[in-house]
């Protein structure tokens, strides 16, 4: 299995998992290239909600804590930081692990402050390429990362819903089916 294309692998936590009421305070991001490599620097950010609203099992999930927000950035600077990582003029995707959830999140914290989205509209689930990938395998999963990446016998390495060690971890685990797929095409 190869990317067509590289991608901007990325994750949020936020005060809330309904967009229009909750804020990102965290946004992580990484470049993968076709081969599954991470390529640049890893983008990590905090970012101060956009109001005083946090919902109680969100924050105790991201463990985000007010002391970490107080001095993070605001979502207009953290945006324009995080379209200078993924230089728009270059060409790429956007990917999470969950369409659903994340891009979608993050196209709503752009609207919310009026900014327009300048990253298309082309995106690509990466849990979906998991499940795939899996199924191939005759081992279906729809479940969490953690689940995918102890059914190959890997560890989450470092700590659950922080989004730059979910990013990571989600390459990881796509790396790690890719090099199966080159062995089993090997072994043809």
């Amino acid at each position: 299995m190869k990317l067509p294309f590289d991608i901007i692998a990325l994750d949020i936590e936020c005060t809330d998992s309904n967009p229009e009421l909750g804020s990102i305070i965290q946004l992580s991001a990484v470049t993968v290239n076709r081969d599954f490599k991470i390529e640049k620097e890893k983008f990590d950010i905090y970012i101060q909600p956009l109001d005083s609203y946090r919902k109680p099992q969100a924050m105790s999930v991201n463990k985000i804590t007010e002391q970490q927000l107080i001095t993070a950035y605001l979502l207009p600077g953290a945006l324009k930081l995080f379209e200078y990582y993924c230089n728009i003029s270059e060409k790429f995707v956007l990917a999470s692990w969950g369409n659903y959830f994340d891009i979608p999140f993050l196209k709503k914290q752009y609207e919310k402050i009026k900014r327009d989205w300048p990253f298309g509209y082309k995106s690509m689930d990466l849990k979906t390429i998991a499940i795939w990938e899996m199924a191939k395998r005759n081992q279906p999963l729809s479940s969490g990362l953690s689940r995918f990446l102890k059914s190959l016998n890997m560890g989450f390495e470092g700590t659950p819903h922080n989004a730059l060690d979910d990013i990571i971890n989600t390459v990881n685990l796509l790396k790690e089916l890719n090099k199966n797929e080159k062995r089993k095409d090997k072994n043809k």
